[in-house]
């Protein structure tokens, strides 16, 4: 993968492309930020980069046999680690198990999430996991001589999933064999060991600027440029999200958002059969439109109540019009900052069992309840 590929995130392009090109790459970096950001497609293009027969100032060649390789991500010098799943053998797995599926999924889609990772290899329920026994793997290979480059680089995609096995790693990390680089990409530093984190250099990467996602769904897809901007706001500089909007999976979540709460908030009134019958109505929808757009409905509902906390807080939203910011408008006047916050701790946990595959009827139905408590004030919501 080339570094003009990779969108947006010039200041850290010019960044990895300096420290490469001047030969004082470090020999551990670990990249890290939100999901969909764009560190994996980064770790790619540095690493095809480094590696390239005739590298420019700001991108690699993309022409040399070094560079076919890499943009097939076969070249034998790049090693990749992900979280896999355990198939049926008792032996722990490792990346090499699936490495096919891996680079049909890194054409498909660099900006993917771990979720869209262990579905694609039919982890179904399963977590995913780095194993020690990888760890043995990494240490081995590193040691190994290079093939074909200068460089022996090996790319650890979500090493939080490490975890404790991480320790095996620190060793190789802070005393590498000559001319190894490992290259860790991080979505949650909570999760990386300390002693993992003081061994590499690290890089902070942002979330993508909206005016670059609404560019990059332009060149990929035929659609209209306001259609483009709502997607690249609503997608909160997350590229993965911005593609499932604009491969169809966007439900009309603002109306179906809008819904949800009046339902839920209407649920105050005990006595109303029909607004029982209105909220299962609402469940029968959502339960229909399948996991992934669940959670991407869900994902733009966080969205919409953090922006109604900026509205309570400043008085404007940047990423909302129209019918979205009088709705979100209205709703921030009329709860507290704290009932907003509540809002969001609900659906951040409903976000967590849809994702763990939890049945979304018993799960929209429960949380309505949950929802319907924090409203108090009978004009907070109406039709």
């Amino acid at each position: 993968m080339q570094f003009k590929e990779v969108i947006g995130q010039q200041e850290i392009k010019t960044k990895l492309t300096g420290m490469a090109g001047s030969g004082k790459i470090p020999h551990a970096l670990m990249l890290l930020g939100p999901e969909g950001d764009g560190n994996l497609a980064l770790a790619l293009s540095l690493a095809q980069y480094i590696q390239c027969e005739n590298k420019q100032e700001d991108d690699s060649c993309g022409v040399c046999s070094s560079c076919v390789k890499n943009q097939k991500f076969i070249h034998p010098d790049v090693h990749f680690t992900f979280p896999v799943v355990i198939k049926k053998s008792t032996e722990p797995p490792i990346s090499s198990d699936y490495i096919t599926q891996w680079r049909t999924a890194l054409a498909s889609n660099a900006y993917m999430n771990s979720n869209d990772w262990l579905q694609s290899i039919g982890a179904e329920n399963r977590q995913g996991n780095i194993t020690v026994r990888e760890c043995h793997e990494i240490i081995r290979g590193m040691n190994m001589k290079t093939y074909e480059s200068a460089y022996k680089i090996q790319i650890i995609w979500l090493a939080e999933f490490l975890k404790e096995a991480g320790n095996t790693l620190l060793k190789v990390i802070e005393e590498p064999p000559a001319n190894t680089i490992f290259i860790l990409i991080v979505e949650n530093v909570e999760m990386i060991l300390n002693t993992i984190i003081s061994r590499t250099q690290l890089i902070k990467v942002n979330a993508i600027e909206d005016t670059d996602v609404k560019d990059a769904l332009l060149k990929r897809f035929e659609m209209d440029e306001n259609a483009a901007k709502r997607i690249a706001r609503i997608s909160d500089g997350n590229f993965n999200v911005a593609l499932n909007y604009a491969e169809g999976e966007e439900n009309a979540n603002d109306k179906l958002l809008h819904r949800w709460l009046v339902c839920c908030f209407k649920l105050k009134d005990k006595n109303s059969a029909d607004n029982s019958s209105k909220l299962f109505e609402w469940v029968e929808e959502i339960s229909k439109i399948g996991r992934e757009n669940q959670k991407i409905f869900l994902k733009y509902a966080l969205f919409f109540l953090r922006e109604c906390s900026l509205i309570s807080l400043y008085g404007n939203s940047e990423k909302l019009d129209g019918e979205e910011l009088k709705f979100a408008t209205g709703l921030s006047t009329k709860l507290e900052p704290n009932q907003l916050e509540a809002l969001s701790k609900i659906l951040n946990q409903l976000y967590y069992h849809i994702e763990r595959n939890g049945n979304p009827k018993i799960l929209f139905v429960s949380n309505s309840f949950k929802i319907a408590s924090v409203f108090k004030n009978e004009e907070v919501l109406t039709d």
